[in-house]
């Protein structure tokens, strides 16, 4: 990396963000985390040499932006840093867990870099360890892969035999400009028309407003909630039963419940919802630390008269629509569809599905510090953009949600209203296709 180049339409509308955020005086951490606890004998020598190799290796985390041209300087990358080494004021365990909670949020320096943190916090019996990304950089696959690079580095510095490290056949740089002259060429632009015209009703930030909704113009983000419910091992099996009877993934089946059950709480003529999306399917982009991620909108229109089976069909094929057009990452739509939002933070409620099935969650967070044992450590994260973020985690026969919302728009007896409603949609669904027992 020896030049300067324009930024992603993701990383642009994060920059904007940044910009108005420090009009404001208001900075809202954008920060993906690994945090843990730590027991066992962590030489901290050999983790910041391997935290150095790290950065080494993937140098897009030293690199910062100029805020004023929106251009990425990959010309002048700011010095590996070492490890950030903690203290709390008193032995207090929550005064350390809230001293890490400042420190993955803390601001990182935009223009000169780096915008990577490996923070260390020693305490009696345990160390409490964060790696901390600007989404700028990152997302949560990238997380995984630092991770796993960063464990590889620190057994061979304490001397044991490694495998070598599979090459970045794409770095993060050069997927940007290669995302980039697609979205400029003609074939890109036609993509984007098509994609607009699709949702040319339900736009690319789509506004729901639910039973419960306050009817507040803003909302704050420092006033969150989280509602936790989990399906049961019953459930859990029913739904992905019947889920193979439609032939449809249990995610796909549980987010067309979602647009079902908020028919029913609402008025509106139309449904759009984002979802998550890695944006990892190439092979190329599998060892590519960067923020790939995105979101799609899937669109739905009401037909109060459907049958569930022509409301799902109807729900498979918006979802196709939408992942047809991934190529497209959401800030370049709302850039076209609607220029004032973008670089902003969401200016209306919508609502985002983040789903996690098992095989991803094995393959995620399989991380092993030598002769040490690591569990999580319970961080605050960065705050929702979405008034709803739906996140389902499949887990030992079970899938667990977590349902984080905006408590000006959104209080929780709303929230736990939706699920209530997303839930008897699905046993409804599950009774009327016969596959299974499912009383609540």
């Amino acid at each position: 990396m020896s030049s300067r180049q324009n930024v992603s339409w993701t990383q642009r509308h994060r920059l904007g963000q940044i910009l108005k955020e420090a009009d404001s005086g208001v900075y809202r951490p954008h920060h993906p985390f690994v945090a843990l606890r730590i027991r066992g004998p962590l030489e901290t020598g050999a983790l910041e040499r391997a935290w150095l190799r790290l950065q080494e290796r993937h140098p897009v985390l030293l690199c910062g932006f100029d805020l004023g041209d929106f251009t990425w300087r990959l010309d002048a990358p700011a010095g590996a840093t070492g490890i950030v080494l903690a203290t709390s004021a008193t032995d207090d365990p929550a005064d350390a867990v809230h001293r890490m909670e400042r420190l993955a949020d803390a601001p990182f320096d935009f223009a000169h870099g780096p915008l990577a943190r490996l923070v260390l916090l020693p305490r009696p019996g345990e160390t409490l360890f964060a790696l901390v990304l600007d989404h700028l950089v990152g997302d949560f696959w990238s997380l995984d892969l630092l991770m796993s690079d960063l464990t590889a580095f620190y057994a061979e510095e304490l001397g044991h035999a490694a495998e070598p490290l599979p090459p970045v056949r794409l770095p993060y740089p050069e997927q940007v400009r290669e995302q980039n002259a697609y979205l400029d060429s003609a074939a890109g632009r036609r993509v984007l028309d098509r994609l607009s015209e699709r949702l040319r009703t339900i736009g690319p930030v789509p506004e729901t407003r639910f039973a419960g909704f306050s009817g507040a113009a803003h909302a704050g983000y420092d006033r969150t909630g989280l509602v936790r419910a989990d399906f049961g091992g019953d459930l859990t099996r029913a739904v992905f039963s019947c889920a193979r009877g439609f032939r449809m993934t249990p995610w796909a089946f549980i987010h067309a419940a979602v647009h079902r059950a908020l028919y029913g709480l609402s008025d509106q003529p139309s449904i759009g919802t984002t979802l998550m999306t890695a944006n990892r399917e190439s092979a190329t982009v599998h060892q590519t630390v960067g923020f790939l991620a995105s979101k799609v909108v899937v669109g739905t229109r009401r037909d109060d008269g459907a049958t569930t089976a022509e409301f799902l069909r109807g729900f498979q094929q918006a979802m196709m629509d939408a992942l047809d057009t991934m190529a497209v990452p959401w800030p370049r739509l709302i850039a076209h569809m609607d220029p004032e939002a973008f670089g902003c933070h969401a200016r209306v409620p919508y609502i985002s599905f983040n789903p996690q099935n098992a095989t991803m969650r094995r393959w995620l967070g399989d991380w092993r510090f030598v002769d040490c044992e690591a569990s999580p450590l319970e961080l605050a994260g960065s705050t929702p953009d979405a008034a709803v973020v739906i996140s389902l985690t499949e887990a030992d026969g079970n899938i667990e949600v977590s349902l984080y919302h905006r408590t000006d728009w959104y209080p929780a007896e709303a929230v736990e209203g939706l699920w209530r409603a997303t839930e008897q949609t699905l046993r409804d669904w599950v009774r009327e296709a016969g596959a299974g027992d499912v009383a609540p």
